[in-house]
């Protein structure tokens, strides 16, 4: 009889923490025990636990949608709504939890409430984009803080007035302006990339199934692939994950392999253009563990089509989130591993608390998502107040190949956006801000200071946040349909679902949310899964990853529990000054970068910047495993994604 396998996950469907995810059996035990209509199931998985709640949501929503029928849900993305047991309204009768589902006020009636910002390229950052209109192949690179994002931006903005067929594949949270964005895997149509490429050349050129693959290759005249984490929250549409520092180089060699063959072009990767972005001091590539083998990783520049494809980088030098040139140097020294002494006592000095008048408190970042969720949960906890729960709208859409998205697909592309599934919130609660709303960018820190109606919200005059929903669509605002509010109101209950949270930011600027619309888009552009959420997340904890990108105006940091290269670096570069960064526990020996990118480094800029002496090139026969920790480490790291 097979071994049952370990329940990690526990998934509460009714408990009085609302609709979660736990780690632990005890705190499980701790949110239903003795709870009237509790349900609850264990689980192996992370993935398994979230799909089953979904599905049970989905039940619970579709048996009451009777009792609720008074009470209107309505779309704003031009989508054809899913069925009812695939959408979520009220799932629990508490009384003193109120269990939200995001109903969206009519598109038609919506306008902006919250301009974007203009953008304004540095020198460099224009060079490069002028290096891309002219079609050449470009791999820009920086620190943390020198517009990667943003250079990309207006490199997709390009390209989409330009009517060229351009494929975008990028991190989580990357979106591409009116252009779809995927993983490199999904786009080129190799799964998870293990098999000799000739049988992926001879199966896209034989087998009528991989036409939309083969078709793809052909038409396509740009590739981008980037790293930067957050360009998607300056819109809602998002693309999976696939990093040029986490892409292996033998899986570019095979990838620049199949576009010469099924394009006919000896050219390099048969005469695409290609757009690169990343920072090989972030984030190393992941070793992949198949059949209980681990296989080797290499970085990019490993790949033997590398320099011919590429070449070498454009380097960002202007450094937009920090303005203090002490600091920029010091996170430089830390971003090579060669701090002088004076950089050390400065990093250490910093152990100390900051304290704030306006009752924010720094957002402390933990490698670990189960750290983050616990940490979270535990400041909840401690306020006082009527807890409003928002459980997301989720609706699948259909694949590649026009086939209908499965909830479990869905499931698994939606949990990696950076809006979680179940928000809840109360007074006083410190939640960060995950898209750009104006000079508020991703990463502002503010507090619930209340919970209203939009009527409500439109009477005392506060600014709504603004909702980008869908492609080609403009920018809305959640103070509309009057008549439905007023209907609302009429019913205590309606009213109620209705309450939406107002935030108070650092900066003083008070913003109304109601939810937003977040798009997983296939290789052709089309939906294959939506999210409709309040785009806000807890911040009294993040995780190491999910920061990257983010700007932080207040940070602490226990090094004592990084456990990966590039971890340390990327937690302190997230801060924007010294005096508002806390660091625990720092040890030089965390703060380390791999020998091979500093090699690289060297042979592409003839010096190590900011360092004080050039690293000795790494034996033959080296490989990238020899430096990293083992693989339950990067699993780790992984499930800190």
């Amino acid at each position: 009889m097979p071994k049952a396998l370990k329940k990690n996950y526990y998934a509460v469907c009714k408990g009085r923490g609302g609709p979660a995810i736990y780690n632990s059996w005890d705190e499980c035990k701790a949110n239903t025990t003795r709870y009237a209509g509790a349900k609850h199931k264990g689980f192996s998985t992370y993935q398994d636990a979230q799909v089953w709640l979904t599905s049970q949501l989905a039940l619970d929503r579709n048996s009451s949608s009777a009792s609720n029928s008074d009470i209107e849900f309505t779309s704003f993305n031009p989508t054809p709504p899913a069925s009812k047991s695939q959408q979520m309204q009220d799932v629990s009768g508490d009384s003193d939890i109120e269990f939200v589902d995001p109903p969206s006020p009519p598109a038609s009636t919506l306008t902006a409430s919250v301009e974007p910002p203009e953008i304004n390229l540095s020198p460099e950052q224009k060079k490069v984009l002028n290096k891309v209109k002219n079609g050449r192949n470009v791999f820009f690179t920086g620190s943390a803080g020198t517009g990667k994002s943003v250079l990309l931006r207006e490199i997709i903005q390009h390209f989409s007035q330009s009517n060229k067929n351009v494929a975008i594949t990028a991190s989580t949270g990357i979106a591409a302006v009116n252009i779809g964005g995927s993983t490199i895997h999904s786009w080129a149509g190799i799964g998870l990339g293990d098999d000799e490429v000739d049988k992926y050349v001879g199966k896209f050129r034989g087998n009528k199934k991989f036409r939309n693959v083969r078709d793809r290759w052909f038409d396509v005249k740009a590739l981008i692939i980037d790293e930067s984490e957050r360009l998607g929250q300056l819109t809602g549409n998002i693309s999976d994950p696939t990093a040029v520092s986490m892409l292996d180089g033998d899986l570019f060699d095979k990838l620049e392999f199949i576009a010469r063959e099924l394009r006919k072009d000896a050219s390099p990767f048969g005469g695409i253009q290609l757009i690169l972005s990343g920072d090989f001091c972030q984030l190393p590539p992941v070793p992949n563990k198949r059949n209980g083998k681990v296989s080797l990783a290499t970085f990019a520049f490993e790949a033997q089509s590398w320099d011919r494809c590429v070449g070498p980088p454009t380097v960002l030098k202007k450094v937009f989130r920090q303005k203090d040139q002490s600091f920029i140097n010091m996170l430089n020294e830390m971003r090579f591993g060669d701090m002088s002494e004076k950089t050390i006592k400065t990093f250490r000095s910093l152990d100390r608390v900051v304290h704030y008048e306006d009752g924010v408190q720094p957002t402390q970042l933990y490698p670990r998502r189960e750290q983050v969720d616990h940490a979270n949960r535990t400041r909840l906890a401690e306020l006082s107040g009527e807890m409003h729960s928002y459980v997301a709208m989720d609706i699948p859409g259909t694949d590649s190949d026009g086939k209908q998205v499965t909830l479990e697909h869905m499931g698994r592309l939606l949990d990696r956006l950076v809006v979680p599934k179940f928000i809840h919130l109360k007074v006083g609660a410190q939640v960060m801000l995950n898209l750009h709303q104006g000079s508020l960018v991703n990463g502002s820190v503010g507090v619930v200071t209340t919970f209203l109606t939009r009527k409500a919200a439109k009477k005392r005059g506060i600014s709504a946040a603004r909702v980008e929903s869908g492609q080609n669509e403009p920018f809305h605002q959640p103070y509309a349909a009057e008549e439905d509010e007023e209907k609302e109101e009429e019913s205590n209950e309606a009213s109620k679902a209705r309450l939406w949270p107002v935030i108070q930011f650092t900066n003083g600027k008070e913003l109304f949310f109601i939810p937003l619309d977040f798009t997983v888009n296939t290789p052709l552009g089309t939906m294959e899964a939506r999210r409709e959420q309040v785009p806000l997340i807890l911040a009294w904890a993040l995780s190491i990853h999910k920061s990257q990108g983010q700007t932080l105006e207040r940070v602490k940091v226990d090094l004592g529990q990084v456990f990966e290269k590039g971890q340390a670096y990327v937690a302190l570069s997230r801060a924007t000054n010294l005096k508002t960064l806390e660091v625990k526990n720092f040890d030089p020996s965390k703060v380390v970068a791999h020998s091979k990118v500093l090699a690289k480094v060297v042979e592409w800029q003839g010096f190590i910047p900011g360092a004080s002496r050039a690293p000795a090139p790494p034996p033959a026969e080296h490989n990238i495993d020899e430096e990293m920790d083992d693989f339950d480490s990067m699993a780790m790291y992984q499930d800190g994604f």
